[in-house]
Formats: structure tokens, C-alpha cells, sequence
């Protein structure tokens, strides 16, 4: 993947992104400015070179896209965990004794579908984002963000004997906190009988990728999802509000 650069009219550069494609539209990844560059000046460029793509942004220059016609897909924030030295202990992490933990790896996703599928319900934020199967079938084949890490993990109800929950981490390129290592999905079973285990099964995947010397794990949460809350009660601290655009 190749960074392209949008111009203004006397060649300066103002913006940067990472052409990409998705769902048949053309879109611009991580958009941002140029060190200096004016965000009025990139934006009215931005809206003419670019005119009918999709575009993630940071909010900042999101706002002055919005003001020139853009329309809002989702918002959402990214946050890191830093897991060599510069973070909080973790505390040991007890699972109940009729849950065990799985390498992702090593789980068919089919043991998962019904649970993911629960886990996004109608009216939940990420419904329209994160509720296909198909999309979890990639994930896990390490072909949609990049390879599963080996502390990737799923819990198994083992009275049961499926899948209630799963924690995905992914080796992405990159260096935290904007990128690098970086969990896709965190989801559980919504049954009562269920509460709290999707943040025990993220404890022992942070604890599990300490170890392992993984220097810090992201992850993004749509905006209005209260999972927010979990993450930063875990230790993740927020790095950035970005957006998802179509331009006009």
C-alpha cells in the first residue's frame, strides 16, 4: 500500500493518505495533514481531488470536510495499552471454572458465529460494522487486518461446549500508539450468565502478550459504545477521535 499525497495549486503538500478500497469505493486511509499544512487550505483541495471516496480521518479535519458537504458513516476512538514497563501492573486474571481458554487459531469460527452475531444486535453501535460473519471468517484467517497473534483467544463454555466469547489481536506493521499490534474484536455472549468475561478474557490477552513482549496493544471503539468505559477501566488510554467519510 502506497501513501499518496493531495496538492495544492502551487504543489505544496497538504495531506497524505493510503489508497485503499472498500465495499467497491475507493477510499482514503488514514487522512491526515501534512506538518504544517493548513486544514481550510487541505480540505478545499481534499473535496475536489477526491470528490466520491470514502475517508478516514482525525476529527479535526474531519469538521472542515463535514463543513464542505461530507457526509458522517461512524465515529470512533482509538486507544493503546502499553504492556512493557510504562503501565500500570497487571493483576492476575481468574476465569471461572466451566470457561477455558482457546488459541483463536486453533477455533473453527463456526463455534463462534451465533455468539458474534448476539454480540451486535439491532440498534448496537456497531451493528452495521461489525455483525458479519463473513467478516469474522477473515479476521480470523489473518487475510482482513493481518495474521492472528498466538494470544489471540477464545473462551469455551466447556458445560456447553461453544464459544462465548474471543478477543482478536492482529500483527499489524506500524509503531504504537497509531498503529502496530491491534485487537479487531472484542465480543461475548450478551447472556447475563455471561457479564464481565469479555474483559477477564482481555486481561489474559494482555497479560499473555506482556509476556510474549508485545510493546502495546490499539484498538478502536465506535463512539457511544459503553464499552469505552471497560477499556479505559482496564488501563487503555484514548489517543484520537477519527472519523469515516464519504466526500461529496
Amino acid at each position: 500500500m502506497s501513501t499518496e499525497v493531495v496538492r495544492g495549486v502551487g504543489g505544496a503538500a497538504l495531506a497524505c493518505y493510503e489508497e485503499e478500497s472498500r465495499e467497491g469505493v475507493r477510499w482514503a486511509d488514514d487522512l491526515r495533514l501534512v506538518e504544517a499544512a493548513s486544514p481550510v487550505d487541505a480540505a478545499d483541495r481534499i473535496v475536489v481531488e477526491l470528490s466520491g471516496w470514502g475517508a478516514t480521518t482525525q476529527a479535526v479535519l474531519g469538521a472542515h470536510l463535514v463543513e464542505r458537504g461530507a457526509g458522517v458513516r461512524r465515529e470512533f476512538d482509538t486507544f493503546t495499552h502499553g504492556l512493557q514497563g510504562f503501565s500500570p501492573p497487571l493483576a492476575p486474571t481468574l476465569l471461572p471454572s466451566n470457561l477455558a481458554v482457546r488459541p483463536a487459531e486453533a477455533v473453527d469460527p463456526a463455534e463462534l458465529r451465533e455468539t458474534y452475531a448476539a454480540a451486535y444486535p439491532v440498534g448496537h453501535p456497531d451493528h452495521h460494522d461489525m455483525s458479519k460473519f463473513e467478516d469474522l471468517l477473515a479476521l480470523m484467517a489473518g487475510t482482513l487486518m493481518g495474521p492472528l497473534l498466538p494470544t489471540s483467544a477464545v473462551l469455551i463454555d466447556t458445560d456447553r461446549g461453544v464459544g462465548v466469547a474471543a478477543v482478536l489481536a492482529h500483527d499489524c506493521p506500524g509503531i504504537p500508539p497509531e498503529e502496530g499490534p491491534w485487537i479487531s474484536e472484542v465480543f461475548r455472549d450478551p447472556a447475563p450468565a455471561y457479564r464481565g468475561i469479555g474483559s477477564l478474557l482481555l486481561r489474559h490477552v494482555l497479560e499473555a502478550s506482556a509476556e510474549a513482549g508485545i510493546p502495546a496493544l490499539g484498538l478502536a471503539v465506535t463512539a457511544g459504545n459503553p464499552a469505552a468505559r471497560v477499556y479505559a477501566d482496564i488501563g487503555f488510554v484514548r489517543t484520537a477521535r477519527w472519523v469515516d467519510l464519504v466526500l461529496p
